[in-house]
């Protein structure tokens, strides 16, 4: 009887996916294939224990540099604490060093300022000494008037011989850079003055004796107070 029966292709292939229903129904649906959850829980907790170290590892970072600085600025702190009381120490002998300095530089500037005031003076006792060598008979010191870097005279003499050798003796004084006539005329008469030197008769001269150049601003100001200005 079983003779007359014929299965397709087709029929065979929904016979089998019968089957494995009717078996994975009979299984009651277990997984056949459970590595799989078990590899994606391990990689999840693979991940997680990774970002877990890295959050460790950035935090014991963060802590150690801070670490450092707070170390590096007590330390600078503890530095400057040092120099501050050190500096306060030696605050009193800073500032008696400081005023015996001053006081030394005072002195050096009064003894330069003694030294110029004292060098015109030094010079007129010269010239003094000098004139009480001279005779009197041929020339006659009338005016004499001392500035720092020069001597002006006023005197009459004899003649124009006499002023000129009186004039040259003078020029030989220790210290002295230069002696010149700047006017020479006979002395004033009755009749009027006159600008012609007399040969042989008495003359008036002046004359001016140069102790030294000055400085650029003392001899403009030695222009200015001279009569008549800078000329």
């Amino acid at each position: 009887m079983m003779r007359g029966l014929s299965f397709s292709p087709g029929a065979a292939a929904s016979l089998d996916r019968c089957d494995l229903r009717a078996t994975v129904g009979w299984l009651g649906g277990f997984n056949l294939l459970p590595y799989r959850q078990r590899n994606a829980r391990l990689a999840r907790r693979r991940c997680m224990r990774d970002w877990a170290v890295a959050t460790c590892v950035g935090a014991a970072g963060v802590l150690l540099v801070a670490g450092w600085q707070t170390f590096a600025a007590a330390r600078l702190d503890a530095r400057r604490a040092a120099a501050g009381q050190a500096l306060t120490r030696l605050a009193a002998p800073l500032a008696e060093h400081a005023k015996l300095s001053r006081a030394e530089q005072e002195q050096r500037e009064a003894a330069a300022r003694a030294a110029d005031l004292a060098t015109p003076l030094a010079h007129l006792r010269d010239l003094l000494e000098a004139l009480s060598f001279e005779p009197g008979d041929r020339v006659v010191l009338r005016q004499l008037r001392q500035r720092e870097y020069e001597t002006e005279l006023l005197a009459t003499s004899s003649g124009h011989l006499a002023s000129a050798e009186w004039l040259k003796r003078l020029g030989a004084i220790h210290g002295m850079q230069g002696a010149e006539m700047r006017d020479l005329h006979r002395p004033q008469q009755k009749g009027g003055p006159s600008t012609e030197p007399a040969i042989g008769g008495p003359v008036e001269f002046d004359a001016r004796l140069r102790w030294g150049d000055p400085p650029p601003q003392a001899t403009r100001a030695l222009k200015a107070a001279r009569p008549g200005g800078a000329r």
